[in-house]
């Protein structure tokens, strides 16, 4: 359970920027264990989501920052993208 709290921080900081400079105010990242792995799911807004969806870049920078923490921490993590409501 530690680990998903630390691997939750880091993405929480990663995401911070990348989120504000798409113009969202919130949006809340919630890390588990699941399986050998994590899964981290990640609320925005639904402007931004939708934004997200239809830009391939902004999809491909999301996995690049997961795999990423997942190789900082040497674990597998699987994101689930979520409307914010």
């Amino acid at each position: 359970m530690q680990k998903s709290t630390t691997i939750e921080k880091h993405l929480k900081k990663e995401f911070n920027e990348f989120f504000s400079d798409l113009g969202s105010k919130r949006y809340f990242v919630e890390v588990k264990p699941r399986g050998h792995g994590f899964i981290a799911k990640i609320w925005v807004e639904e402007d931004i989501l939708m934004q997200i969806s239809e830009d391939r870049e902004l999809i491909s920078i999301i996995s690049k920052k997961i795999r990423e923490a997942g190789m900082a921490y040497n674990t597998r993590i699987f994101e689930e993208l979520k409307p914010l409501f």
